[in-house]
C-alpha cells in the first residue's frame, strides 16, 4: 500500500513539473503544445481554447508565444540522423494563420537540437544540441572507454530570410572538460580544481 501511494504522489508530482515545464503561463493565458503533437494551444484560466496553431511538424519540448503574437517552437525535424530523447532538429515561428514564417534546421550526423530552445529579446534564439564526437577524440580527452558521446553545447542563432540563420555565438561543454585519467591526453588536470 505505501508503495501505491507512493507511486501516486510521484505520479502527481511529476505530471505537475511537466506541465509547468511545457506551458508557458502569462496574465491569465496558459500556452502549451503537448510532445509529438501537431497543435499549440492557448487556453484560458477556464481551459477555454482561445487560440490555436496547427503546426506542420510534431512539437519536441518547447513552445513560446512571442511579443509579436506568433509561436517560436521546436520541432522534430524528419530527416534527423541521431535521435534521442526530446530530439528536435528544426526551430520554427509560426504566425497565429498558422504560417511558418521561419525556420532553422539544426540536424546533421555531426550535430541536432534538442530539449529547450530560448527566444531572446534581440530576435535570435538559443538552441540547444549534441555534437557527436569520434571514438579519437574520446580517447585523446582522456574517455577510457567509448561508446558514443554526444555532448551538449548551445549555440544562438540570428534568424534570416524565411529558411536561415547566422550562428552568432557558441558554447561547447567539451572545451571545459578536465580529466585526471591519463597526463599525456588533452585536458588533463585536478578535476576539483576546475569546478
Amino acid at each position: 500500500m505505501k508503495n501505491m501511494i507512493f507511486t501516486f504522489i510521484f505520479v502527481i508530482v511529476t505530471g505537475l513539473f511537466y506541465l509547468k515545464v511545457n506551458a508557458q503561463e502569462f496574465e491569465g493565458y496558459v500556452l502549451y503544445n503537448k510532445l509529438s503533437e501537431y497543435t499549440a494551444y492557448l487556453i484560458d484560466k477556464d481551459c477555454n481554447i482561445a487560440h490555436s496553431w496547427s503546426c506542420d511538424l510534431m512539437c519536441n519540448y518547447s513552445v513560446y508565444l512571442l511579443e509579436n503574437g506568433n509561436l517560436m517552437r521546436g520541432g522534430i525535424y524528419s530527416n534527423n540522423q541521431l535521435n534521442g530523447g526530446a530530439v528536435s532538429g528544426i526551430v520554427q515561428e509560426i504566425n497565429p494563420d498558422g504560417e511558418t514564417v521561419w525556420e532553422f534546421v539544426y540536424s546533421t550526423a555531426e550535430y541536432c537540437s534538442h530539449h529547450d530552445i530560448q527566444p531572446l529579446p534581440n530576435g535570435n534564439v538559443l538552441l540547444g544540441a549534441w555534437e557527436v564526437k569520434s571514438i579519437n577524440e574520446a580517447m585523446q580527452a582522456g574517455y577510457a572507454e567509448y561508446d558514443g558521446l554526444w555532448p551538449f553545447h548551445i549555440i544562438e542563432v540570428e534568424p534570416v530570410g524565411t529558411n536561415q540563420g547566422n550562428i552568432v555565438w557558441e558554447w561547447h561543454i567539451w572545451d571545459h572538460l578536465i580529466h585526471d585519467h591519463d597526463p599525456a591526453m588533452d585536458n588533463y588536470g585536478v578535476v576539483a580544481d576546475h569546478p
